[in-house]
Formats: structure tokens, C-alpha cells, sequence
């Protein structure tokens, strides 16, 4: 963009403010029906005004890449809900600030890109393998999906993580209890500071013990494991994190950051990888034609042991994957706020004005996507697809804030997928919504009727 001087330079337009005190008080409960109302009424681009407080609005791709960009140019950043987000991830990825962020992220980096993740793949396909052989064989066929999701996650995750099973950990139970604590308490935290700001939110007693309590036995747990690790490293992912240097600079992860990002990642690391998984099997499991289709995909793979290298044949699945990931994004909106006056294609947006990146609603526009409430896989496979913005899907997020564990994610999910639609089908006929929490999870257990494959 060329720049001209301020005697020169016009004046960008100012968008026209509307109050929303009324529908911001319903977003920590309603997040998915407030910011569609609020897009709808009001535009792609809307200025909010609360409490003599600045929200914008954005749903359009075209803006939310403009964001992106000036968000790694410094210009807006996420430190606002610092101390909304510290009491759990401290000063981890999730929540660390300029200087502390770049370089836990260019250290923790390198472990996730999508060669380093494949490290991952026996560890994973062990863990499904097993739970898809002991949910074909249920005796009446009937299964609660989401209980068997979860305990295979955190199966995974604490391998990966600890290097240890969860069978060897007395109160694996309860750290899943706790992880769902903290999703149904986290969204009043960070709700409250992006609705009332610091100053009002002095005011409004939102201090739960049992969100704390979930908190500190989180912290405690992982505080043992870590130093477990310090005295005897393995291959784990803690023991790489306490042995990664920036090759660089020289910086190794002070101690402190380290418990910081385990809490991150043990976080982070679960809760999306599970909602996303129960949403495909709910999906894939009401609708026959997509279900037979992946099926016959993974028949299709050569008739030995599955590995990551299988997964470049999956074209079909991955796309019914990027379909739920569309249409069950990880969360409603990502947050972000002006640290100067910013341009946003003709319009100026003043500094202190606070982002919401509407993402369900993008990923549900009309304009953007046909028939957005469909469940529609062959969308994601269109030879000549519509021009469709990059940023029209984003469930990962964008710019220097991308996720970084994007691809292990991709390769853990598809990995479960194929595991276990080599071993059954699963079908339903419950009908399921999204709950209130933090992420974008079902309101109610996935349970159905598996058919083991003969």
C-alpha cells in the first residue's frame, strides 16, 4: 500500500456504530446465534458499541486476511485477555505476549511440523486399533462414542506427552472431568473481559471455585510429571521440550514456561481433537451415502498394517473431515484487539477496538457457501471449485497465530478415522446441537449402533 502524507492522505470512513449491550449479554451463553443475528442485521462488517466500548464484528474473508496481516505486523494483538486466560495457560502459547511468544514459538516449532508429527503415527494407531477391535465386538452393538473418544485422546496424548500409558496413572478419570470443567468455565472468563472490560468486570463477581479447583489440580498433576521428566528425560514430548534449544539464539524453555505449555498443550491438545472426531462419526453416522463412500475409500488401501503414508489416498475422507471441521468449527470466534488506528479496506478503526473474527459464521455464509447447512463433503472436492477466499475456511486460524498443531492434529484424526472404519460402520439417529463451552462441542453424548466389517 503506498503512503502519502497526513495533509494528503483522505480520511477513511468511520463505520456506523450500533449498540449490542442486549445481544452481548446473551454471546457467553449463545456465541453461535448472537454473532449470526448480529451479522445479519448489521452487515460482513459491523462496529459495535458497548459500555462506551468499541466491538467489531467480522465475518468477511476478505477483512479477516487483512487482520491476519496486520496482526503479524504488530498492529493488533491478543494481550488484552492476558489476564483473563493467565489463571490457565499462563504464559504458554495460548497466552504469552510478543517477546515470550516468539521465542517459545520458533523453539516449540520445529516439533510440530508435518515430518516431526509422523513420529507420533505407531503411538496413535496402536491406541485406536485397540478400542476399534473392542467396539466391534459389543455384545448388543450399541456404544457411547464419546466416552470411547475420549479415553482413546487422552490414551494418545498422555504417550505422546508423558511417554507412559494411562494405565499406569491412577486418576486418568479425573483429569478427564477436570478438562471438561474448565471448557464450561473458561467461556464466562474470557466472555466476561471481551463484554465488560477489565474496569466493569472489577464489578462482577465471576471467581469460581470450581474452575480453579479444576485449574490447580491440572497444574499439579502435570508440575509432577515435568519434574519426573527433569530427573529421567525419555522421548516424550515434555523431555523434548526440556531438551529443545533455538538453534539460533541459544534459548532453552525457562522452567516456569515449561508447566505453562504442558497445561497448553494438554489443554489444546484434547478438547478440539475430540469434538472434531465426534462430530464426523454424528455426521458421517445420519448420512449413509458419505458414510459408504469413506468406507469403501479405506477398503481401498493396501491390505497390510495402516500407516501416515496411507493417508494421501484418503481424498474423500479428509474432505468429509474438512466438512465437519466447516461446519463444527473449534470455536464460535477468535478475539483480537487495535493496538493503533488500523485501515480495514476503506474504513479506519480506531486503537483499543476490540475484534471478534466470527469463524461459525463464515464458515456458515450464504455467499460464501451453498446451502451452508448441508452436510456436503464434495464441496472440498470440486475440480473447478467457485472462487472461494482462502480465509472463507479457517478452523485452524490464520497468520502468526495459526495453530500450531494443525498437522497433529490432521494425522491423528484421520488416523482414528481409518482405524476405525477398517474394523466397523456406526450409525445414529440422535439429534445433537452445539453445548455452551469453550469449543464447539455436542450437547449430548454420540451413541449409536456399530456394525463390525466382515
Amino acid at each position: 500500500m503506498t503512503h502519502v502524507t497526513s495533509q494528503t492522505q483522505p480520511k477513511k470512513t468511520s463505520l456506523p456504530e450500533h449498540s449490542v449491550i442486549l445481544p452481548m449479554m446473551q454471546l457467553i451463553w449463545r456465541p453461535l446465534t448472537t454473532l449470526a443475528w448480529i451479522h445479519k442485521q448489521y452487515g460482513d462488517l459491523v462496529m459495535g458499541r458497548l459500555f462506551g466500548r468499541k466491538i467489531l464484528f467480522v465475518c468477511a474473508p476478505e477483512y479477516i486476511e487483512q487482520i491476519f496481516n496486520l496482526e503479524g505486523k504488530g498492529l493488533l494483538n491478543r494481550d488484552f485477555l492476558y489476564d483473563a486466560k493467565r489463571v490457565l495457560f499462563g504464559n504458554g502459547l495460548v497466552n504469552s505476549q510478543s517477546e515470550v511468544w516468539s521465542k517459545q514459538r520458533r523453539l516449540m516449532q520445529p516439533l510440530f511440523t508435518k515430518e516431526a508429527v509422523k513420529h507420533y503415527e505407531l503411538i496413535m494407531i496402536e491406541e485406536a486399533a485397540a478400542v476399534a477391535g473392542n467396539l466391534k465386538n459389543v455384545a448388543d452393538g450399541q456404544v457411547n462414542l464419546t466416552m470411547e473418544i475420549k479415553n482413546l485422546i487422552q490414551r494418545i496424548f498422555i504417550r505422546i506427552l508423558l511417554g507412559k500409558s494411562v494405565d499406569s496413572i491412577s486418576n486418568s478419570a479425573e483429569l478427564i472431568k477436570v478438562i471438561e470443567i474448565i471448557c464450561q468455565e473458561l467461556p464466562v472468563q474470557l466472555g466476561s473481559e471481551i463484554i465488560f472490560g477489565s474496569r466493569l468486570k472489577r464489578f462482577i463477581p465471576l471467581k469460581s471455585r470450581r474452575y480453579h479447583a479444576a485449574v490447580d489440580y491440572l497444574k499439579a498433576f502435570l508440575r509432577q510429571e515435568i519434574a519426573e521428566k527433569q530427573k529421567h528425560p525419555g522421548q516424550d514430548l515434555i523431555s523434548q521440550l526440556i531438551q529443545s534449544s533455538d538453534r539460533t539464539t541459544g534459548y532453552t524453555m525457562p522452567a516456569e514456561l515449561l508447566q505453562d505449555e504442558a497445561v497448553n498443550l494438554f489443554f489444546a491438545g484434547q478438547e478440539t481433537t475430540i469434538n472434531t472426531l465426534l462430530w464426523f462419526f454424528y455426521l458421517t453416522g445420519k448420512h449413509a451415502e458419505v458414510r459408504n463412500k469413506i468406507a469403501d475409500e479405506i477398503r481401498q488401501l493396501p491390505d497390510e498394517p495402516l500407516c501416515a503414508s496411507h493417508l494421501g489416498q484418503l481424498t474423500y475422507t479428509k474432505a468429509a473431515l474438512n466438512e465437519t471441521l466447516r461446519l463444527y468449527p473449534p470455536t464460535s470466534a477468535l478475539s483480537t484487539q487495535t493496538v493503533q488506528d488500523i485501515e480495514l479496506g476503506d474504513y479506519g478503526i480506531p486503537k483499543g477496538t476490540t475484534v471478534l473474527l466470527s469463524m461459525h459464521t463464515t464458515h456458515h455464509h450464504p455467499h460464501l457457501w451453498d446451502k451452508p447447512e448441508e452436510f456436503n463433503p464434495n464441496r472440498f472436492l470440486e475440480t473447478e471449485p467457485p472462487e472461494r477466499h482462502k480465509y472463507a475456511f479457517f478452523p485452524f486460524g490464520g497468520g502468526v497465530h495459526n495453530c500450531i498443531g494443525k498437522h497433529f492434529a490432521e494425522l491423528e484424526m484421520l488416523l482414528i478415522i481409518a482405524s476405525f472404519i477398517r474394523e466397523f460402520s456406526f450409525e445414529t439417529d440422535i439429534t445433537v446441537k452445539e453445548a455452551f463451552s469453550i469449543t464447539l462441542k455436542p450437547d449430548r453424548p454420540i451413541v449409536g449402533r456399530v456394525e463390525p466389517i466382515s
